[in-house]
């Protein structure tokens, strides 16, 4: 079993807003939207600045002139300046809000289209649940900040400079007094801010463990129960929520104390203004409503200061989710059509063959096949027999391209198979497993995967070839029965025959068998045994096989032991003049004997079955 990668523990990139530059070419498509939007919110912004010149003037109006007619006059004009900005602000957040959910759609579906070609070698090395959470909580971390973070961003680095050229403008000498707000808070935000990225980076990590240990156990809850380990799994996910929480306050206090920083420093600021200015308005040397402008000036920078540090900190979180989004967006992939890609024949005869065929799963693992030299002609079954760990689901994975191989060549029909697209090569081979999985759906919507053209008449054939259609109407819904998540609400032998239906409707030209019948009672196995007849005629078919009694009819049988092929003939001619199988085909039927006796002990049988697993 491959061991599971560590979490990555990458810290987002010091300099976190270049995300938003990798992002720019997913960007480029909506710029149209983004300047419009980019107009609306210096629009906006414009508005809310004009506010406190309004408050000036309505003061001043009604305090220092008594002029009631001007008063009136400004109020209705504030009124529908308001009307105006909420207009402005619809359409700005609507734009943006339109944007981000395209943009991040376009990158979940990239993700996606990109994770799903791997090679199953890929899945199997890495935590499910991880790449989930990037799919779900790491792309939406990134929609908040174009869909919020970015906009607010622009908005209120809009409000400061503007307002601080207005304040300037307004009285230079209160301004140098609010000025002294400044050093300490840039210095909060830099310290802080630090804290938050790398608090911000380890709590997705932790949580991307809950999410994958999450996974693994639900996949596997059968195990996880049979063996009463629901208090120590629990205990493992609780205690990875725990750091994530415990994450999550040390990175709430740390942001707490950057908002009370910078909101003690902008509205101990606000003080000092109000007894300045208090004094020069006392003195007549300010009016009343010039103060009030100036302090909801102020308080627009305070509150621009403040968002600003917020932004910070959420920007980090994005930083690392785009990180690691990106970071899986730019791995090559492992197995990837050729650049030329070289038809297959038309029509294709089915002509299987390996030429000193070596695999080895990593550099430094020993080889699973070594000098493999092995021909299926057109039509002809072959069945691979050997020992748990002879090689032979490896050589078979090597047909559909699953895996490359370490040295040698897999030709169909004389084509190198990594010579040919991956969708032509994989369109010509079907495979059905020893444990077949379902998707949640109907089965109708199961038996047309391979095939979605297929009409009801054609799924129905099949179906009924695969001797399921009899168990299929017998559901109260038919064809249209949800089979659950994994096809659990069907038995082991329904999911098998569904999916012997499932690949009798693809009619591929080569056929992989992974004891295909293994999972079925006697009576049904019989009944898919013919079927599979049939559907092997004039097909070429590859055997996996775990019951020898299952292959005794094969055209040719081939024993594999550590990676190479030790026998090749009939059964008959095996049993007489090879060791090996005949050894594995004695020990198997001496099994069954033993347990279809009374008295036989469960644990002897499975020992001896064991050999051919």
């Amino acid at each position: 079993m491959p061991s599971t990668p560590p979490a990555t523990g990458i810290l987002p990139d010091r300099r976190p807003y270049r995300f938003l530059i990798r992002l720019r070419p997913r960007l480029a498509p909506h710029n149209g939207a983004l300047l419009l939007a980019g107009v609306l919110i210096l629009g906006g912004t414009a508005i809310g600045l004009a506010f406190p010149l309004v408050i000036r003037e309505i003061l001043d109006a009604a305090f220092v002139a008594g002029n009631r007619t001007m008063l009136n006059q400004v109020a209705l004009f504030l009124l529908g300046l308001f009307v105006v900005q909420a207009v402005v602000n619809f359409g700005q957040s609507y734009l943006t809000a339109s944007v981000s959910e395209r943009v991040v759609a376009q990158l979940r579906q990239d993700l996606f289209r990109h994770l799903v070609r791997q090679p199953p070698g890929y899945f199997a090395r890495s935590r499910v649940g991880d790449l989930a959470s990037r799919l779900a909580s790491d792309a939406g971390l990134i929609q908040g900040i174009l869909r919020f973070g970015v906009p607010e961003l622009a908005r209120q680095l809009l409000f400061l400079v503007g307002a601080l050229v207005l304040i300037t403008v307004t009285h230079p000498r209160l301004t140098l007094i609010t000025f002294v707000a400044i050093p300490p808070t840039v210095l909060a935000g830099w310290l802080l801010g630090r804290r938050v990225r790398r608090l911000s980076s380890t709590i997705q990590d932790r949580l991307a463990d809950a999410v994958a240990r999450a996974e693994q156990v639900f996949t596997q809850v059968t195990t996880v129960q049979s063996f009463t380990r629901e208090g120590w799994e629990t205990e493992r996910f609780v205690a990875d929520v725990d750091a994530t929480r415990d994450g999550g306050l040390r990175r709430a206090v740390a942001r707490a104390i950057l908002t009370g920083v910078v909101s003690f420093t902008a509205f101990g600021a606000v003080v000092l203004v109000v007894w300045e200015g208090g004094r020069l308005v006392l003195e007549g040397a300010l009016t009343p409503g010039t103060l009030v402008a100036f302090l909801v000036y102020w308080i627009l920078i305070a509150g621009a200061v403040t968002s600003l540090a917020g932004f910070w900190g959420n920007l980090q979180e994005a930083s690392g989710a785009a990180r690691r989004i990106f970071d899986l967006l730019e791995e090559n992939l492992e197995l990837a059509d050729p650049e030329d890609p070289e038809p297959l024949p038309v029509p294709l005869r089915g002509e299987v063959r390996l030429e000193d065929v070596r695999f080895q799963y990593a550099p430094d693992l020993p080889r699973v096949l070594d000098g493999i030299d092995l021909t299926l002609a057109p039509g002809e079954t072959v069945a691979l027999v050997g020992s748990s760990g002879a090689g032979k689901s490896t050589l078979a994975s090597l047909l559909s391209r699953f895996h490359d191989v370490s040295g040698g060549q897999v030709l169909l029909d004389g084509v190198d198979v990594r010579r040919v697209a991956l969708r032509e090569l994989r369109g010509a081979v079907g495979l059905v497993p020893q444990e077949p999985m379902l998707f949640e759906g109907t089965v109708r919507e199961n038996l047309r995967y391979g095939r979605p053209e297929a009409t009801d008449a054609e799924i129905e054939t099949a179906a009924r070839e695969a001797r399921a259609h009899d168990f299929i109407v017998s559901f109260p819904r038919g064809y249209e029965e949800r089979v659950g998540e994994r096809g659990v609400t069907l038995s082991a032998g329904q999911r098998q025959r569904v999916a012997i239906a499932r690949v009798l409707l693809k009619a591929p030209r080569i056929l992989i068998l992974d004891e295909a019948s293994s999972a079925l009672d006697a009576e049904s196995e019989r009944l898919v045994q013919d079927a599979l007849e049939r559907l092997m005629v004039g097909r070429t078919t590859l055997v996996i096989a775990h019951r020898l009694s299952t292959i005794v009819r094969a055209d040719r049988i081939v024993v594999l032991d550590r990676g190479r092929i030790v026998g090749s003939g009939t059964h008959a001619q095996l049993l007489a003049e090879n060791e090996l199988y005949a050894r594995l085909y004695r020990r198997q039927f001496e099994a069954e004997d033993v347990s279809a006796s009374p008295s036989a002990e469960v644990g002897s049988a499975e020992e001896a079955t064991s050999v051919v697993d």
